[in-house]
């Protein structure tokens, strides 16, 4: 890619115009995009300038924000207590992933994060970028409706193609939210509370693509937990283990 042309890959993406998953797997496979943001990123450390703040609207309040950018510019010392987060560079910034967060883009919280943060890098280049608040306001709409214990992973990516596209925008959000919950409750079965999980949730499929069903703790050794599900096609005995 030329520079123009990986600056309008940034701005069709940003603008809404290239689908996020469509432009994650350019970012991926192409280095030049990665090596710009890294570039913009570099030379505001050199300059040592202020970041600059952008407008976004949450819900009817409009607030100023360079998102968390500051944290690859100067992480703090105790940023270790919040998972060991590597950022390190612009490629450890917008696809690390650890413990509670996820840059999974199929996912609503991996979406609006990756997009805030390439936007926030992006926006220190050139200010006259549109932005979309699709991928931010359906992670807000996520919250509302998926609980924290399937948040993340395969869970959040079943409910995500597979329960909210039944229920359209156009209903109503108290009944589109209360018909959601109770999809979701009813494709992820348990046997014995909710497994209350140390990192991001991992409750696995079945080889059908199929939720498992949760059928309790499993035993504990030391720093390692683990939980015990049932593959509902086949029978089989599914456990996950997570570190402490």
């Amino acid at each position: 890619m030329s520079n123009t042309e990986v600056i309008n890959s940034i701005r069709d993406f940003l603008s809404g115009k290239t689908d996020i998953v469509t432009f994650r797997g350019i970012f991926d496979s192409d280095p030049e995009i990665e090596a710009f943001l890294q570039s913009i990123v570099d030379n505001i450390k050199e300059a040592g300038k202020p970041l600059k703040k952008y407008r976004h609207t949450v819900g009817d309040r409009e607030y100023e924000s360079a998102g968390d950018l500051a944290i690859l510019l100067d992480p703090p010392a105790d940023l270790h207590k919040y998972g060991n987060y590597e950022y390190s560079s612009v490629h450890n910034f917008l696809t690390y992933e650890k413990r509670m967060i996820t840059h999974d883009v199929e996912t609503a919280a991996g979406a609006s994060g990756f997009y805030e943060r390439v936007y926030s890098i992006y926006y220190q280049y050139d200010q006259s970028v549109p932005r979309t608040d699709k991928y931010f306001n359906n992670y807000s709409f996520s919250l509302k409706v998926i609980p924290e214990y399937l948040a993340g992973g395969e869970a959040e990516k079943y409910i995500s193609k597979h329960i909210i596209p039944l229920f359209p925008e156009t209903m109503k959000e108290t009944e589109r939210k209360k018909a959601i919950k109770a999809k979701i409750r009813e494709e992820f079965k348990t046997e014995k509370g909710r497994p209350c999980w140390v990192q991001s949730s991992e409750w696995p499929l079945g080889r059908d693509g199929r939720p498992a069903t949760y059928l309790g703790k499993g035993k504990s050794s030391g720093d390692m937990r683990s939980w015990r599900f049932r593959d509902g096609s086949t029978g089989e005995i599914i456990v996950i283990e997570q570190y402490l």
